[in-house]
């Protein structure tokens, strides 16, 4: 008998993520002997700094941390992550309770969707946005609305996308926020936090905030937390969460280590889920990030310098050959809009163009949601000497395009999102 032809239709339903989209057009260029410099994919470039790899190959020589460790993830780490909190932010945790340890930020907020959301429950997302926050409430089931990330008046945004779902008969269950916000860099005060966070709480919906770049707030040591917003720990801690992940702050991408912290009704869904898809990340990973946590306040510093100077770099380096853009206040990327030279492309099609004339990619802004259309995203991954080398490219692509005077729009690539 064969098969039955069965439809997949929620991961049919997903979008393709950009940088695998345009993976095609850099096989090809990079087929002719282009060196192309790839400034698309926020992998951080630098290695992990040998302190933390020394403690990981020192945890990992004992026997027992080989075995299972099922549960909310080292105690040790969660005793760690909540004494970052105190630290920084002064507010008290309970590492039993309140704190859950997962692999990447993308794990904790997928698992969490997946625990409080299902069928017929609606979500407020920011666009643009990371695609995972909407990717993540769309694989739970439920409906993904959106807020503009760049209004000028983010708890106004937010209340008035409340208001409109109230009005539509769709309340919001879980309103989804981040900051220093990735893809546009854009950061926040602690009173325009404090702001949002009461219209959430007052609204009813629950909060999940992500605070991957808490150390990549340009004007602040430390991007402010929801939690030390100006409002009672207790209170805000009574409908949301937070999440954090050691990917970018220490150079650890590929250990897959993150953490949730905040509501412990939140936490506990989310940590049921997890004892039935996985057994956490290796506890040797988890020991030497808890050691980070404790001790790497240098290593922290030195990297926000590292995205500061390449940001700097860039954005001078653009604006040297005729692209307007805008200095970040905050993450590892530099949100761009498109020149005027290619102002009759769509976004992708704006890449393929750069990759293809300057051997420069680049990250696509519709990949980020409808709001981020018109505009490119560029991850600060390489050093000055490179990203001023790529400028130059970009600056003789630009200038080919005047003088050809780009008016043919290919073909647009629809239902795209990106990635890191």
């Amino acid at each position: 008998m064969a098969a039955h032809d069965w439809s997949f239709p929620r991961s049919e339903q997903l979008p393709t993520y950009a940088f695998v989209a345009s993976d095609a057009v850099k096989a090809r260029v990079r087929a002719s002997g282009a060196d192309i410099i790839d400034l698309g994919l926020g992998n951080p470039d630098q290695p992990t700094p040998s302190v933390i790899v020394d403690k990981l190959h020192e945890a990992a020589r004992v026997g027992a941390n080989h075995r299972y460790h099922p549960g909310r993830g080292l105690l040790e780490l969660r005793k760690a992550i909540c004494e970052w909190y105190a630290h920084r932010y002064q507010v008290s945790f309970d590492p039993e309770r309140d704190a859950m340890v997962t692999m990447g930020a993308k794990d904790g907020m997928t698992g969490l969707c997946l625990a409080i959301l299902g069928a017929g429950d609606h979500v407020l997302a920011p666009d643009p946005c990371y695609p995972i926050h909407r990717g993540a409430p769309f694989i739970a089931g439920a409906e993904v609305h959106s807020y503009p990330v760049e209004a000028p008046d983010a708890a106004r945004a937010v209340a008035d996308a409340l208001q409109q779902g109230r009005q539509e008969g769709r309340p919001i269950k879980l309103v989804i926020a981040n900051y220093p916000h990735n893809p546009t860099g854009r950061v926040i005060s602690r009173e325009e936090l404090r702001a949002l966070v009461e219209v959430v709480r007052d609204s009813g919906a629950m909060l999940l905030h992500d605070l991957a770049y808490a150390d990549l707030d340009f004007a602040h040591r430390y991007a402010p937390s929801i939690f030390d917003c100006g409002l009672p720990k207790e209170e805000v801690q009574r409908f949301g969460v937070e999440v954090f992940s050691m990917s970018k702050s220490y150079h650890m991408p590929g250990w897959r280590v993150a953490y949730t912290v905040g509501s412990p009704h939140m936490v506990s869904a989310l940590a049921h889920l997890k004892t039935y898809t996985d057994y956490g990340s290796f506890i040797p990973l988890q020991h030497a990030a808890a050691w980070a946590l404790r001790n790497g306040e240098a290593i922290v510093d030195g990297v926000r310098e590292l995205y500061l100077r390449r940001a700097q770099a860039l954005v001078a380096g653009l604006r040297n050959v005729g692209w307007d853009v805008t200095e970040p206040s905050g993450t590892m990327f530099v949100w761009a809009r498109l020149p005027q030279v290619y102002r009759k492309l769509d976004s992708f099609a704006a890449t393929a163009r750069l990759i293809e004339d300057a051997h420069v990619a680049v990250s696509p802004g519709s990949g980020f949601g409808p709001g981020g259309e018109g505009y490119v995203r560029f991850a600060l991954i390489e050093d000055p000497p490179r990203i001023e080398e790529a400028c130059r490219r970009i600056g003789q692509a630009l200038a080919s395009a005047a003088a050809g005077s780009v008016s043919s729009v290919p073909p647009r690539s629809e239902n795209v999102a990106t990635s890191s």
